[in-house]
């Protein structure tokens, strides 16, 4: 199977299971039959204003960063724009120093990852968009705004890496990682 054919495989499945989906921080999203649950969300502030919400969702509730990291099954994080401050230009830097961070100063073996990242976030950022980045096993990372789908970008590794910008050791705000990690849904 082509390259071309298997890329846009993927996008009409991303496109298909979330269509569903809610667009707001609820206690559960569903993405095709499946039903993933809150397992915590919190909200990243910088300089005393609340940039955006944020929340994890997994099949089943666990406080285990490196568990979640590594795992290759279904899940999904919610990026929920709650300032007007936020462009598209702050999404994408704010987005590679935190690719940066969780990589631990070694973004360069996802630079091409990083790349379509960016292109998949050409459209402009307004207050109350929602972005999901959901984790297809064997398939990679579905990008989402507002429910449309912006395209694949296949692989754990870089989904590994895109949800350590929250989740792993060195997280872009501890507190938000110990919001989305308490394995409790609703806990914001």
């Amino acid at each position: 199977m082509s390259l071309i054919r298997s890329f846009l495989l993927a996008i009409t499945f991303c496109i298909a299971c979330i269509s569903n989906a809610s667009a707001e921080l609820g206690p559960q999203i569903k993405i095709g039959d499946q039903i993933l649950k809150l397992n915590g969300a919190g909200v990243r502030t910088k300089s005393f204003v609340q940039i955006y919400e944020s929340g994890l969702y997994l099949s089943k509730p666990t406080t285990d960063s490196q568990a979640i990291l590594g795992a290759d099954e279904l899940m999904a994080i919610r990026v929920k724009i709650t300032s007007g401050f936020v462009s598209r230009s702050s999404l994408v830097a704010s987005l590679k120093e935190g690719l940066a961070q969780s990589t631990k100063g070694q973004p360069d073996a996802l630079a091409r990852e990083t790349q379509q990242l960016q292109q998949l976030l050409q459209d402009e950022v307004k207050k109350n968009d929602v972005y999901d980045f959901v984790y297809f096993p064997n398939k990679g990372l579905c990008v989402f705004k507002n429910g449309k789908s912006q395209g694949v970008i296949p692989g754990l590794a870089f989904k590994k890496a895109l949800f350590g910008i929250w989740l792993s050791d060195t997280p872009v705000d501890k507190d938000l990682r110990q919001a989305m990690l308490s394995g409790k849904a609703g806990s914001y």
